[in-house]
């Protein structure tokens, strides 16, 4: 059973329940922190854990890899691949059974050739990588998610003072993470009565997420690494971001996505085990001082280098004897430990203790790429067979609902390639009031629903998108374009 316990394959001497750390099956192997900490020493912690299949699996004589595929986006078999948008998920309602086919009719279908849609989008292997990567970070954050009860905290949000009341709020008695979040915003002048307690709590993360980002807690362009501020260290902040980081996955809301993979190392392997790279100097007089020594080509300029930034050496502790131009490489390895790492292990550290907040922290040192996938990269952009594969379909024995599908498919490839005048984040905000999936998904996940209406709606109480059905496909288009732009414009004013 799930509560059997699976050795590690390094030691043997630690184990793990498979429902514990997220084991898919038993053909996976695990390792004990102690044993990754060493295999991260060896340097060889980043390269990606893969495992055979059983012998009923493969495909053929050879060993095979196993791939976790899209839960909504069935294997398919070699060369049957299609090159158009996959067909939408469509349950029907008197059997709530996935149709098999839509059956069409011939007059006022709408034709159009959806074959360049897949042919524009020839996903590198990294980001098929990224993908399959997110799908079981999302797997792990609804196990966390477990954890949260139906007992309700409510958070009075200032949106123009997001950090001030969310800290205020995270530190008042009665806070805690396993209770259910309600938002609160105070200047709800700005928010839209649209708006439900989930598209506000979202809402809210994405705010905290942007200001976090942007907070001296970090440094650095778009990969960031822990700063060293003196006075958050004193207020024990580093600690408050990354419980906030982790209230966030596990609660529907945004991850960062500005990890430097320095920083996330550091996190999942420990510090002692990460070797820095100049790229993560933010600071310009630094970086000037390593690339002197780094780049010297004589040991007169090395010299020269250390002599003129003796007293910077002195105050970090990397003074060291130079007696040959080779001895530059152990000098810079020296100055970024210090700099990136050593100076910033008391906040490195409080911030760790915060990710531990709902388990987070120890799930990403068990599934380290799975977490990378989202802590160090931005969600990936939306595409009409990102929204199409979202949305599941719900429709009764009225053919024209049916037809109605082949409607949506058709719109959401005149969005994407920029033939309308909404985008597909308008699309995603009208129904569910967010700009990007979060990394959890969505609860409930997103329907669409063909009704006898005027006008499409999104319900952002359910996810459902409610939509018209028409005669023809112009009239469907303009329906679509009217409602979402005006919607949209209403809420930001």
């Amino acid at each position: 059973s799930k509560w059997e316990i699976k050795r590690c394959q390094c030691c043997g001497s630690r184990g793990t329940h498979l429902a514990c750390s997220s084991i898919k099956s038993w053909e996976e192997n695990w390792e004990c922190m102690e044993c990754r900490s060493i295999i991260a020493k060896s340097g060889n912690y980043s390269k990606r854990k893969k495992h055979s299949l059983t012998t009923s699996e493969k495909t053929d004589g050879t060993t095979c890899l196993l791939e976790e595929p899209s839960p909504k986006c069935p294997r398919q078999s070699p060369g049957s691949q299609r090159n158009c948008l996959q067909s939408p998920k469509i349950m029907c309602q008197n059997n709530l059974s996935p149709c098999s086919h839509l059956e069409l009719p011939a007059s006022n279908r709408v034709t159009m050739s959806l074959s360049p849609l897949m042919s524009n989008r020839n996903w590198s292997q990294r980001k098929k990588y990224l993908r399959n990567q997110r799908m079981e970070a999302s797997n792990i954050l609804k196990e966390l998610k477990l954890q949260v009860n139906t007992k309700t905290t409510r958070l009075n949000i200032n949106a123009d003072n997001i950090w001030n009341s969310t800290l205020k709020g995270f530190r008042q008695r009665n806070f805690s993470p396993t209770n259910t979040i309600e938002i609160k915003f105070t200047n709800c002048k700005n928010r839209s009565k649209r708006d439900t307690f989930a598209a506000s709590k979202r809402h809210f993360f994405q705010l905290l997420m942007h200001h976090l980002q942007n907070s001296s807690l970090f440094e650095g362009s778009s990969a960031k690494n822990l700063s060293l501020d003196f006075q958050a260290v004193k207020e024990n902040l580093y600690f408050e971001a990354g419980k906030m980081i982790a209230v966030s996955l596990v609660h529907g809301g945004p991850s960062p996505g500005f990890f430097s993979k320095t920083l996330f190392n550091c996190l999942v392997y420990g510090p002692e085990n990460v070797k820095p790279a100049l790229e993560d100097v933010a600071d310009v007089d630094v970086a000037q001082t390593i690339q002197m020594i780094k780049y010297a080509n004589s040991l007169p300029s090395l010299q020269s280098a250390i002599h003129n930034s003796y007293e910077f050496l002195a105050a970090a502790g990397c003074l060291r004897p130079v007696t040959a131009l080779c001895d530059k490489n152990m000098l810079v390895n020296d100055i970024l430990i210090h700099h990136v790492i050593k100076r910033i292990m008391s906040p490195l550290e409080s911030f760790r203790q915060g990710l531990k907040t709902l388990g987070v922290l120890e799930k990403m040192q068990m599934h380290p790429d799975a977490f990378s996938s989202i802590l160090c990269h931005k969600p990936e952009r939306l595409s009409a067979e990102t929204i199409c594969d979202l949305f599941t379909i719900h429709c009764s024995s009225d053919v024209n609902e049916v037809e109605g599908a082949d409607f949506w498919m058709g719109y959401l490839q005149d969005v994407e390639s920029g033939e309308s005048v909404v985008t597909l984040e308008d699309i995603l905000l009208f129904v569910t009031g967010s700009f990007s999936i979060p990394p959890i998904g969505f609860d409930p996940e997103p329907t669409i629903k063909f009704l006898h209406i005027s006008y499409p709606v999104g319900n952002r109480l359910l996810n459902c998108l409610e939509l018209p059905i028409t005669k023809t496909y112009e009239q469907f288009k303009n329906k679509m374009e009217v409602t979402i732009r005006n919607t949209l414009r209403v809420e930001r004013e």
